[in-house]
């Protein structure tokens, strides 16, 4: 009986093997000029030279289905790959710590609890060095997707980019409940999560301040918030009957007047009393003070 669930297991480790199914890098990046069977194949049993990479050029793109012919002719089958075209890059052996720290300097000024795990730098040509001196730039709103670009900008005006990918997790708010057009967004109404930073349609909101946003628009349950969909809180709004304080020598005096405008924290707008326009600042949710 032992002997026929050992036959049994061998039997399934074997064709689980042989079926197997790995797929294929869109890029690879190597070291030298040739492309060998161990950059693709972990711990191949012999080595074997698959594709030579033009020096000029310091890549090579060869069809999908000719490389998995290729493994297929060294015994490795299973492989499949989502890409017609598999491209060999020479790697650029350059020094890229002080863009890292420049991608994470530029994310977290944006996303100030972010946790970032990874960076990946590549540049679109290759590289034996860099410019003695440089200014770094990045693409417009880069900050709302994981894999964007940078370039530098030389003395002489020349530009070289590069392609980064992050690998980065961040706090941000979603909607706790439906939210109406108008209401304060606070935490009665969000809940704060952290997620995988992937692409965002706009700046997600990452920190929340009482008395400061309101609803854009209608805001359903679960929905991510970001700047596209709130604007600042109206503290007062226009007709409103509002609380004003006026301070004078050590004495405050309090009056109700009506707001003649809406406005936000520390907004000074005028306001009706006894048929007299006064200037105030708003302090508060329907309140303010003579200035």
């Amino acid at each position: 009986m032992r002997l026929y669930l050992k036959i049994f297991l061998f039997i399934t480790i074997f064709f689980t093997q042989l079926f197997a199914t790995q797929e294929l890098q869109n890029e690879y990046f190597i070291d030298g000029q040739k492309v060998m069977l161990s950059n693709i194949v972990k711990s191949p049993k012999t080595d074997e030279i698959l594709f030579n990479i033009n020096p000029a050029r310091h890549s090579k793109r060869v069809q999908a289905s000719e490389l998995i012919k290729r493994l297929d002719s060294y015994g490795y089958r299973g492989y499949h790959a989502q890409h017609t075209i598999i491209q060999f890059s020479q790697k650029s052996h350059i020094n890229t710590k002080l863009f890292k720290e420049s991608i994470q300097s530029y994310y977290k000024e944006r996303y100030p609890g972010i946790v970032v795990e990874e960076i990946t730098i590549k540049p679109l040509k290759y590289l034996t060095k860099l410019p003695k001196e440089y200014t770094l730039f990045f693409k417009k709103r880069a900050y709302l997707t994981n894999q964007s670009l940078f370039f530098l900008k030389t003395l002489d005006n020349k530009k070289i980019f590069f392609n980064y990918t992050l690998l980065a997790k961040t706090p941000i708010y979603f909607a706790k409940k439906n939210i109406a057009k108008g209401e304060e967004i606070s935490h009665v109404n969000t809940e704060k999560k952290s997620i995988i930073l992937h692409k965002f349609r706009a700046m997600p909101l990452v920190t929340l301040q009482k008395g400061r946003y309101e609803a854009k628009h209608q805001i359903k349950r679960g929905s991510l918030l970001t700047q596209r969909d709130m604007t600042q809180l109206y503290l007062v709004k226009r007709g409103t009957e509002i609380t004003v304080t006026l301070h004078n020598e050590g004495i405050s005096i309090i009056f109700y007047a009506e707001a003649l405008k809406s406005g936000h924290i520390n907004d000074t707008i005028p306001v009706r009393y006894k048929n007299k326009k006064i200037p105030v600042r708003i302090t508060g949710k329907n309140r303010a003070e003579v200035k």
